[in-house]
C-alpha cells in the first residue's frame, strides 16, 4: 500500500473514531465535539496533510483553529474552546466530521462480493 493510501486509511480511522465519540457521548454537543477532536487526534500536527482531500484538510484546519482559541488549566484547550461555541456551530462541525468520514471511507473501500455470491460460486464449482 502506498504512502498516500496509508495516509488516507489512517485518516479514515481517525475520523471514524471521532464519529464514534460524537455519537456515543452523553455530554452536551460542545463536550462531545471536544472529545471527538481530542481523542481522535484529527487535529494533531502529524495528521494534518495537504495530501488528503481538500474537504478533510480544511476540516482539520478549521477544527484546530476552533479547538485552540481558549485555554483553561482544568479543562485544557479543546473543552474550553468548545464551550464557547454555539450548538449550531458544533452541529456544523459534527456534520462536517461525518461527511469527511464518509468521504474517506469511500476512498478506502475495496470491492467485496455481495453476501451469498461467493457461496453460490463455490457450489457451482462443486456441482458443475
Amino acid at each position: 500500500m502506498g504512502s498516500e493510501q496509508s495516509e488516507i486509511e489512517h485518516m479514515r480511522k481517525l475520523l471514524e473514531h471521532a464519529v464514534e465519540n460524537l455519537a456515543t457521548g452523553t455530554e452536551r454537543i460542545q463536550q462531545r465535539l471536544a472529545d471527538a477532536y481530542r481523542f481522535s487526534l484529527i487535529g494533531d500536527e502529524s495528521n494534518i496533510s495537504e495530501a488528503l482531500p481538500p474537504a478533510v484538510y480544511a476540516l482539520q484546519l478549521d477544527l484546530r483553529e476552533a479547538m485552540t482559541t481558549v485555554h483553561d488549566e482544568e479543562r485544557g484547550w479543546a473543552s474550553a474552546s468548545a464551550a464557547i461555541l454555539t450548538d449550531d456551530q458544533c452541529i456544523i462541525f459534527a456534520r462536517r466530521i461525518v461527511d469527511a468520514a464518509r468521504l474517506m471511507r469511500s476512498q478506502t473501500e475495496t470491492t467485496v462480493p455481495p453476501a451469498g455470491r461467493s457461496w453460490e460460486r463455490i457450489r457451482e464449482r462443486r456441482h458443475g
